[in-house]
């Protein structure tokens, strides 16, 4: 699984570095994080335009360091009602990843970089970024417990594909522009009950689809180099780029309450499969931890089973 897990000693550690840092990359306005976080898309401001580290041929460098099946590319104009999850393999270019690196422009490049954390050189940077976000969800969301970030180097004109996030997300863009579309996740009409509830079990299909009604519904944020977005928890989105070659960082996470929330979307599924009709998560705090704590039992159960059979086997083996 990409990402990486945090611990509650790291998470603090992170979050004490980040106050104590004398140089800070992002400009975040506590109040706007009070207001609208996990509630409503937001802008955020950052510099990390200026940051060496975020510069095209240091990112091309990353890129051909990186393990290979850590970076994706693909070519070509993306229909907007393109599935999300295919899109990489649909629009997978011939050639190599030096191709689409030398070639962005000329054959419209998209190239993704998965959890550039990896790299020595980016992960003291990555979670540095981390840390400062902390600094405004701590008191609102405190302890993130996993994350994992995205590098997203993308040619004038090209489409990321309408999709949700199991996780919270900001996106930062750093070079060029990009045009935002944001839905409200707690819009039935957007997505029912019934589809988060499958969305965050990964059973069926991987995500609810594009349709022309979700159109009129999105909130627009233009982005400039300096200026980032918000997604709240599993907020659906479709991003445009404009006319110049795009940089853009997307750090997603989780924390304790984004994961009450996935258990108990989970727990939801079940029911329905049952011919339920549970309550809808994120209505009632107390019902959702108790459907995330029944999914931790049974998680706790199924792994115990797991570690009795393993010994029984081992006991078997050894009296042969």
């Amino acid at each position: 699984m990409f990402g990486t897990s945090l611990t509650s000693a790291r998470y603090r550690e992170l979050l004490s570095c980040a106050r104590r840092a004398e140089t800070r990359w992002l400009d975040l306005d506590p109040a706007a994080f009070r207001q609208s976080y996990n509630r409503e898309g937001f802008f955020v401001s950052h510099r990390l335009a200026d940051h060496e580290a975020f510069r095209l041929e240091k990112l091309k460098a990353l890129c051909l360091r990186l393990p290979r099946d850590g970076v994706m590319y693909r070519v070509g104009v993306v229909p907007i009602n393109t599935d999300f999850d295919k899109s990489l393999g649909q629009f997978r270019m011939t050639g190599t990843l030096e191709d689409a690196l030398d070639q962005m422009e000329e054959r419209q490049a998209y190239v993704a970089v998965y959890n550039p954390e990896d790299d020595a050189e980016y992960r003291p940077i990555i979670e540095g970024l981390l840390g400062e976000l902390a600094t405004c969800t701590d008191g609102l969301d405190p302890y993130m417990n996993w994350y994992s970030t995205y590098l997203f180097i993308s040619a004038h004109d090209s489409l990321t594909p309408y999709h949700m996030d199991r996780e919270m997300n900001f996106l930062l863009q750093i070079r060029g522009t990009k045009t935002v579309r944001l839905w409200d996740p707690s819009d039935d009409d957007v997505m029912t009950p019934a589809q988060k509830d499958e969305l965050l079990s990964y059973t069926g299909e991987a995500r609810p689809q594009y349709h022309d009604g979700l159109a009129s519904k999105a909130k627009i944020f233009e982005l400039r180099p300096g200026l980032g977005v918000h997604h709240p928890f599993i907020a659906p989105h479709l991003v445009h780029t404009g006319p110049q070659l795009s940089i853009s960082l997307a750090i997603t996470f989780r924390t304790r309450q984004s994961d009450v929330w996935r258990d108990a979307h989970r727990l939801n599924h079940s029911l329905r499969s049952w011919g339920m009709n549970p309550t809808t998560v994120r209505k009632n705090e107390v019902i959702d931890r108790t459907k995330a704590k029944a999914v931790t039992a049974v998680r706790w159960a199924r792994g115990l089973t797991r570690k009795w059979k393993q010994a029984e086997t081992q006991t078997q083996q050894e009296a042969h």
